[in-house]
């Protein structure tokens, strides 16, 4: 396992809670930390489903068509009757 992180972590030390915190300040800290999660998790589910969605949508098929003009004008009145 690696080692715990240092004592002057700028990161570890941003997110302690303030060292004289009342319980009204954590509740009040706390809700506001789970609302945050709520609507990033929200943002995230919503960007599964665009790309979901996305990964579903029919695409176009495109053909190329080689051979003489007489062959291709034939291919061409077949698809556009079809």
């Amino acid at each position: 396992m690696s080692p715990p992180p240092p004592d002057d972590d700028p990161l570890t030390l941003a997110l302690q809670p303030p060292p004289d915190e009342t319980p009204e300040q954590r509740q009040v800290r706390e809700a506001a930390e789970a609302e945050a999660k709520r609507v990033s998790d929200e943002i995230d589910e919503q960007i599964k489903r665009e790309r979901e969605n996305e990964r579903r949508k029919k695409r176009p098929v495109k053909l190329l068509l080689l051979g003489e003009y007489s062959a291709l004008s034939f291919s061409q009145q077949f698809f556009f009757c079809s």
